[in-house]
């Protein structure tokens, strides 16, 4: 499959190399409005700067990845599934629901298809959490809860804090993450309400710190906390069922390990798998991914229904 990426900031730069590792993917070319990030990812990467305007008509490339700041998503998605390209997209896709409602759409009538970029699915304890929901470990899961954060320094005066440019805070930001997975295990949320503040971050058009509840139209419940304002980055959840619960530590970054832990009425003892010993490998895992589900057909997860889905709770919260 032949890539073009654009925008090349570095999360562009750390999606272009894992197309570059792929065995699947040919990473074509890359685009950003800014020459110098440009040149400099050409030069490490071993692939050429094309414009926007051939990247849309060059039929030989079949697949677009946006990595892009939030505003400029909506455009280059529409554009590259009018060009019937498949499009892989960085969160949050979207700003709002009705950019979401829009793209969404579009999807149904483009020949090319449309994935959200959620590389959390692919750590290895959240891998290792799905296979034991799917294998009914904890029964039917009930609810989850989940935390997710880190210190906001990277991001200080950047386009994350001007809301016309991100759509919002730390909730479309790492928030995103904790939504997708709250849905992945539970299912969707029908309902929810939440709170937002600047308690660090002072005089800044988003929030630093968010949280929500949601309920699922058979009363099953999800609870997020999301932040820019914690002394290290940290990401949690704890999914509890009718028989069990499963809790994953994915902090690998600042802690030295991605671990999962979990018991069940049945077997009566807590059980823990350490997999700090593997080298985090989610971004080549996603791509690889992306790439099975459009060759084999394959039903695309995260989709744009899935993204309208997640707007939907982002606005849960924001219109509490």
């Amino acid at each position: 499959m032949n890539f073009a990426v654009i925008g090349l900031g570095s999360f562009g730069v750390k999606r272009a190399k894992a197309i570059n590792d792929s065995k699947n993917a040919n990473l074509k070319c890359l685009f950003d409005l800014n020459d110098q990030n440009a040149k400099k990812a050409s030069k490490d990467l071993g692939a050429p700067v094309k414009s926007y305007e051939e990247i849309l008509k060059d039929e030989t490339i079949n697949t677009v990845c946006i990595c892009t700041p939030n505003k400029f998503h909506k455009k280059i998605i529409l554009d590259s599934l009018n060009e019937g390209k498949n499009v892989f997209c960085e969160k949050p896709y979207v700003r709002n629901v009705e950019e979401a409602k829009e793209i969404l759409e579009v999807t149904k009538n483009s020949k090319g298809v449309l994935q959200l970029a959620s590389n959390h699915r692919f750590f290895e304890s959240v891998m290792y959490a799905r296979k034991l929901v799917e294998e009914g470990t904890i029964g039917k899961v009930l609810s989850f809860n989940g935390r997710i954060g880190h210190n906001g320094e990277r991001l200080k005066d950047s386009w994350f804090w001007k809301k016309d440019i991100s759509g919002g805070g730390t909730l479309l930001d790492n928030g995103c993450h904790l939504l997708d997975l709250s849905r992945l295990f539970v299912g969707n949320f029908i309902s929810g309400k939440g709170l937002i503040s600047n308690v660090y971050w002072k005089n800044i058009e988003v929030e630093d710190t968010a949280s929500g509840i949601f309920k699922t139209e058979d009363d099953r419940t999800a609870t997020i906390y999301c932040s820019w304002r914690l002394l290290s980055g940290y990401f949690f959840f704890e999914i509890n069922g009718t028989d069990g619960y499963i809790n994953v530590d994915g902090r690998f970054d600042t802690h030295g390990g991605d671990k999962i832990f979990w018991s069940n009425i049945k077997e009566k003892k807590v059980f823990s798998k350490d997999f700090s010993h593997i080298k985090p490998n989610s971004y080549l895992l996603e791509i690889d991914n992306f790439i099975s589900n459009v060759k084999n057909k394959k039903k695309i997860s995260p989709s744009a229904k899935d993204g309208l889905e997640i707007m939907k709770m982002i606005e849960f919260i924001y219109s509490s």
